[in-house]
């Protein structure tokens, strides 16, 4: 006897579950926010040709993995986390049927579109689960989902949309639980933290802070017995942390078993501590000034918010605001500390989780369900009486006062080349009526990246023939231009050094080598040979030069004429 076919009904109930989800609130909100998303993307990669350097690098980490001239997992880089090139690998699958997705970033555009309109949904989520009405929950998210750095960060490939999704969720999730006791949601807020981590490094302070607030709250909820407190805390804070160890223990042992570093982004050559060292960094005072700024432009009203969302919780007996104070509270605490310290740069974009922090805060006035310790699950109702329209339009105006000045100053701050150093150098020429030089360097990069890579695709040259380091600036997104990626030879390639050590023996009868000043200091041929740049270190000789355009440095092409040190 066969399988028995599906039930005519049970499909029809599904289809009609899925086309109610799909036109749902959330469900519409995360469609209207993805499609904004998505479109920016196809003007910033197709329309203005301005791409991030970082989502190529990330991008292009993925495409190695999968087209490279050695392909193979650990081709994926251990100087950056792995979550967003693994999210970018998903659309890259894809590549044979349409390159755009590598050499336009659109696979990058396509992974931060979705992980942000995933972000947007979470936030929707959260405030629907702490009661608060569809009017003032509505207008929180579209104040979340058109801020300017959101939606920038939503197209361009960026790591921030990834961040900010797996952030909300853990937020979500703990509330959930600090709400229910519900041991569902603190295992999903935990695996919404490793995976968090997989996409940034700040996932560190938001761990330890919800850790400690897992743990605080598990002792004091539980029956007055000291052992069963204790050990039933400690049970959640395991729980709770389990995921962020695995992920964060099994990074570091990978990368230490394949590179011999655990934590590539402080050791390697090609790390942040590298690149601060050779760029230089503020002294103390200003990077302290540095981070009020940044966190003034995104979110001026967060000081007072703060203390009044304290207030009104404690008046409520409402733990549930530690959930959005641990999770993105501690990643934006992570990153004042980091810059204040001097281990990251001063870009805007750190401090991007000031913004649903801020939403969240406003959204804790009207939270309607409290997080209540002391009682049951089963007693617990909606606080208040039905809101009248009078109270809800009340409400909504008192949202746009309170959401509105950030949604300004944040523009502002993109607009300041002194706070939005990267945006305004993308996003510049395309909104001054009158782009100065500064504005032009985006604009003219792309042709810079696609001479190179036309130059080498017309050479027609075997598998492996150029050696380049591709931590030199604009290399990246040459090597996603190009229609045949096997000609390069990279430091992700496993036989990267010793080509590099002796390219005749190997089959390489090229190295591209990028001006050795500033970050160009830092890669693999300028090191091995210093000379190099300047005399051709007596085995090689210049047969082209790429002049610096945009945001590319000055390159030189080598022919290799004969073995090194002989």
């Amino acid at each position: 006897m066969g399988p028995m076919a599906p039930d005519p009904g049970v499909r029809a109930k599904r289809r009609t579950s899925i086309v109610r989800r799909i036109f749902s609130e959330g469900g519409l909100v995360t469609l209207i926010a993805l499609s904004g998303y998505l479109a920016v993307g196809v003007l910033l990669d197709f329309h203005y040709n301005t791409f991030n350097g970082d989502a190529t690098s990330r991008l292009a980490n993925g495409f190695y993995v999968l087209y490279s001239r050695d392909p193979h997992v650990g081709a994926i880089g251990f100087v950056w986390n792995p979550g967003t090139s693994i999210a970018d690998l998903i659309p890259l699958l894809f590549y044979h049927l349409w390159t755009p997705l590598a050499s336009h970033m659109f696979a990058a555009s396509l992974a931060s579109a979705v992980s942000m309109a995933g972000a947007v949904y979470q936030l929707r989520c959260t405030l629907a689960e702490w009661g608060v009405g569809r009017v003032v929950r509505l207008l929180l998210v579209a104040f979340l989902a058109l801020n300017g750095m959101i939606v920038y960060y939503g197209g361009n490939g960026m790591s921030e949309g990834l961040y900010l999704f797996t952030l909300l969720a853990s937020t979500r999730y703990l509330l959930r639980w600090l709400r229910d006791d519900d041991l569902a949601s603190l295992v999903y807020a935990a695996v919404a933290m490793g995976l968090c981590y997989l996409a940034r490094n700040e996932a560190v302070g938001p761990a330890v802070l919800a850790g400690m607030v897992v743990l605080g709250v598990g002792i004091v909820r539980r029956p007055n017995v000291k052992s069963g407190r204790l050990w039933g805390a400690i049970t959640d804070a395991v729980i709770f942390e389990f995921p962020f160890v695995a992920a964060f223990a099994g990074w570091a042992v990978v990368s230490y078993v394949i590179t011999g570093q655990a934590f590539q982004q402080f050791t390697s050559v090609y790390g942040t501590t590298s690149q601060i060292k050779v760029a230089g960094s503020a002294v103390l005072k200003d990077r302290i000034l540095q981070d009020v700024h940044d966190v003034f432009y995104l979110a001026p009203t967060i000081p007072a918010l703060l203390i009044v969302a304290l207030f009104l919780a404690a008046r409520r007996r409402d733990v549930g605001i530690l959930a959005p104070l641990a999770v993105l509270g501690g990643g934006l605490a992570f990153d004042l500390l980091a810059y204040a310290h001097n281990s990251i740069q001063p870009w805007f974009r750190y401090f991007i989780t000031a913004v649903p922090f801020e939403i969240l805060l406003i959204g804790s006035f009207f939270a309607t369900i409290p997080a209540l310790i002391a009682t049951a699950p089963a007693a617990r109702k909606p606080m208040g009486r039905p809101v009248r329209r009078g109270a809800t339009a009340a409400a909504g105006i008192l949202v746009l006062v309170l959401a509105a000045p950030s949604f300004v100053s944040t523009l502002y701050g993109m607009s300041n080349p002194k706070i939005g150093y990267e945006e305004t150098q993308h996003l510049g020429y395309i909104f001054s009526e009158h782009p100065t030089p500064y504005y032009a360097k985006a604009h003219t990069t792309y042709p810079a990246m696609l001479a190179i890579s036309n130059y080498v695709a017309a050479q027609h040259w075997g598998d492996g023939a150029l050696v380049v380091d591709n931590f030199s600036g604009c290399i990246p997104q040459v090597i996603l231009m190009s229609p045949d990626p096997d000609v390069f030879v990279i430091p992700n390639d496993r036989s990267f050094q010793r080509t590099l050590a002796d390219p005749l023996t190997f089959q390489a009868h090229y190295i591209l080598d990028v001006d050795p000043t500033g970050d160009g200091a830092l890669t693999a041929p300028n090191i091995s040979y210093p000379n190099l740049w300047k005399t051709g270190d007596g085995f090689t000789q210049v047969v082209r030069t790429f002049p610096a355009k945009g945001e590319c440095p000055e390159f030189k092409l080598f022919k290799v004429t004969g073995h090194p040190n002989q």
